[in-house]
């Protein structure tokens, strides 16, 4: 009987119609990050606060949700805590939306993002429970990546002078939405707590390895978008880059997302991963011996699209290793550390004078991520096995 009740469930996510759902589910809950540029500048000045505090509130709050998730996220109703994510997120980014002074603004954003979190956790279990999860998470990097590319290049042009608390309002109201999604995702998921899951150490330590790889792995990446950031900051007026490698950085991610979505079933996790080292260390190369137009537009396009390449192999490594669920909220809880350690790593060098670190601290991280990320998959023959096996 309970075998019947796990095929059923597993059924219900690997649905089209379940996993588009928590796609947009995902995108609802995380277009905080979208809309940055339109309130981050002008928000933060308005109360004299660092313009990455309240974004570094946000983040830290989901990180906070996404730890706590560990401990609930197989047991308690998936529905539920989308619908509590969802109103918590929703009246939390209303509440700063009317909020005048500093303290309550920095509130309201932390407890954003701690609802956003639960929602969020939700949505990468759903989708690490699928048959497919590399795939899985390719389509919601492209749906977001397209996303953020159809935002800046529609919202300039007919609303130049946006409020940002229209902007809250907005996200108040997307947030809202999911309220009213949650109602079509399962209760529950297709992997299941069992005592045989609990007591595997090795799969357990596989996972860790991959994790601590992907934290690696992403904090490079952070690293790196950090410093290039900075130094285009830097040379945008002596260039004259303008909008121009904004524009290019985001189709750059659809097209590292679209290649991961469609090469999913097609590759290993290993060559996709040492693909974007490379293409990483080609950027790197670039801003070294060509620091013109031509090289900074290109290194920053080829960081965009080999961190959105490699985001959905190191996610659904994670899902496929943790084969009771139990561990699903990681695939959340490592990018949003990466975000926060990289935002704090880059204001403590730039405030030394070190921005030069920024480069290679990424570099090293990246590298040693990887080298982690390449011994689990060589040491675990099995995992290729099923890998291909359901690949084909």
């Amino acid at each position: 009987m309970s075998s019947i009740l796990f095929e059923k469930k597993r059924v219900d996510v690997n649905r089209f119609g379940v996993r588009l759902i928590a796609i947009l589910v995902g995108l609802c809950l995380s277009f905080y990050w979208q809309a940055l540029p339109y309130f981050q500048q002008d928000l933060a000045a308005a109360v004299s606060l660092h313009h990455w505090l309240l974004p570094g509130l946000f983040s830290a709050g989901a990180l906070l949700a996404s730890g706590l998730a560990l401990f609930f996220i197989r047991l308690g109703d998936w529905r539920r805590l989308v619908l509590i994510g969802g109103l918590g997120s929703a009246l939390a980014l209303s509440g700063a939306a009317l909020a005048s002074g500093a303290l309550w603004l920095m509130v309201c954003h932390g407890l954003a993002g701690l609802f956003a979190g639960f929602g969020l956790s939700v949505v990468v279990s759903c989708l690490g429970d699928t048959a497919k999860p590399v795939s899985s998470f390719a389509w919601a990097l492209l749906v977001q990546a397209l996303t953020a590319a159809g935002l800046t290049f529609l919202v300039p042009s007919f609303a130049p002078g946006i409020d940002p608390k229209q902007v809250l309002l907005a996200l108040a109201g997307l947030a809202f939405l999911t309220v009213l999604l949650s109602r079509l995702l399962p209760t529950s998921g297709a992997k299941r707590l069992s005592l045989l899951s609990s007591r595997n150490s090795e799969a357990d330590k596989q996972l860790l390895q991959v994790a601590v790889a992907g934290l690696l792995i992403f904090l490079g990446c952070g690293l790196f978008w950090s410093s290039h950031q900075l130094q285009f900051e830097t040379v945008q007026p002596v260039l004259g880059l303008g909008a121009s490698a904004i524009m290019l950085l985001l189709l750059a991610r659809v097209c590292g997302a679209l290649l991961s979505a469609v090469l999913a079933a097609r590759l290993g996790f290993l060559l996709p991963v040492a693909v974007a080292g490379v293409l990483v260390l080609v950027a790197v190369f670039l801003l070294q011996v060509k620091p013109d137009k031509t090289g900074y537009l290109t290194a920053y396009g080829l960081l965009g699209a080999a961190g959105f390449f490699v985001a959905a192999y190191v996610m659904g490594l994670l899902a496929k290793l943790d084969s009771s669920g139990r561990f699903s909220p990681l695939i959340l809880a490592i990018p949003l550390l990466a975000i926060v350690g990289a935002m704090t790593v880059s204001e403590i060098l730039v405030g030394e004078q070190f921005l030069h670190w920024l480069l290679w601290s990424g570099m090293v991280l990246w590298g040693l991520g990887l080298l982690l990320y390449a011994n689990v998959i060589r040491t675990s023959r099995q995992l290729l096995t099923d890998h291909n096996v359901a690949s084909s």
